[in-house]
C-alpha cells in the first residue's frame, strides 16, 4: 500500500520548521479562466500545500482553484476530518475532527487574515501549524492491510481526487497495490457497485453540494467536479436524482 514511512516526513518537517517558506493565500479565480487541463476544483475545508518551487499555498474553503501537480506536502483540514499527503503518499487520512485536531481550521483562518507584510507573525503561526501537524502525525498509525481497509483507502482516494478528469481504475489500483480486477471486486463487495459507478456518484454528490450553495452555475459545478461534458453531466444528474441540476440550485 502506498503509505509513507514517517521518518522522511519528520526530517523534512524539521527543515521547514527552521525556516518557514513564504506563504500565499490563494484568492478566488475568475471561474471562466480556470483551465480544464489543470483540474479545477474546490474544497469544503482548508488546504495547506507546499509546492515543488518551495512556495506555500493556503487555500480557503470554497475557493475554486487549479491543481498544482505533485506537492511535497499537502494537508486538508475541515469539520469532516483531515488528510495529510507527503510526496504524493498518505501519511494519515480522513481522521475525524476531534479535540486533537479541530483547532487546525481555526489556525489556518487566522493565518489567512495576517497581512503579508507581517512576515514575522506569519512565520510564528506557520511554525505553530507545522508543529501541530507533526504532533498529529505521530499520534496516528498507518492504515492496516486488510481487504476492507484497502477498499476504505481507495474510496478515500476517490473522494479526494474526484475532480481529476484523467483519474482511472488502473491508476487507483496501482496506488493501492492491487490489480484493477481485484479492486473492482472489493468495490462491488463493500460498496455495492464498481469503481467507475462509485466515482460518478461521488462527482454527482459534490456537484449537488456546489449547486445547493447557490454560488455556482451548472457549468461551473460540472467543471469543478471532473465532468468534461456538461450534457453528459446533466443527463447523469437527472438519472441519479430524478430532477435536472438547475432545479436544485440555491
Amino acid at each position: 500500500m502506498n503509505l509513507v514511512d514517517g521518518s522522511d516526513f519528520y526530517r523534512r518537517l524539521e527543515e521547514w520548521l527552521a525556516s518557514p517558506p513564504p506563504l500565499t493565500v490563494v484568492a478566488e479565480t475568475e471561474r471562466s479562466a480556470l483551465r480544464a487541463e489543470f483540474n479545477p476544483h474546490v474544497h469544503a475545508g482548508w488546504e495547506l500545500k507546499l509546492l515543488g518551487s518551495g512556495e506555500l499555498h493556503l487555500v480557503p474553503p470554497g475557493v475554486a482553484h487549479e491543481a498544482t501537480g505533485l506537492c511535497p506536502l499537502s494537508l486538508e483540514a475541515g469539520a469532516g476530518g483531515m488528510t495529510l499527503l507527503f510526496e504524493g503518499r498518505f501519511l494519515f487520512l480522513n481522521r475525524p475532527a476531534g479535540p486533537r485536531n479541530n483547532f487546525l481550521p481555526e489556525l489556518f483562518a487566522l493565518l489567512a487574515r495576517i497581512p503579508a507584510e507581517e512576515e514575522r507573525l506569519r512565520g510564528q503561526l506557520l511554525r505553530a501549524a507545522f508543529e501541530a501537524v507533526r504532533t498529529l502525525a505521530r499520534s496516528f498509525e498507518s492504515v492496516p492491510d486488510a481487504p476492507e481497509d484497502r477498499y476504505t483507502l481507495a474510496l478515500d482516494y476517490l473522494k479526494r481526487n474526484y475532480y481529476k478528469r484523467e483519474l482511472g481504475v488502473e491508476d487507483l489500483a496501482a496506488f493501492i497495490g492491487v490489480t484493477p480486477q481485484y479492486l473492482n471486486r472489493l468495490f462491488r463487495r463493500n460498496g455495492g457497485s464498481g469503481i467507475r459507478r462509485q466515482l460518478i456518484v461521488i462527482r454527482l454528490e459534490k456537484a449537488r453540494e456546489l449547486l445547493e450553495s447557490g454560488n455556482y452555475l451548472v457549468s461551473d459545478a460540472a467543471r469543478l467536479t471532473g465532468w468534461s461534458c456538461p450534457f453528459y453531466f446533466c443527463n447523469s444528474f437527472k438519472r441519479h436524482y430524478g430532477v435536472p441540476p438547475v432545479s436544485v440550485r440555491g
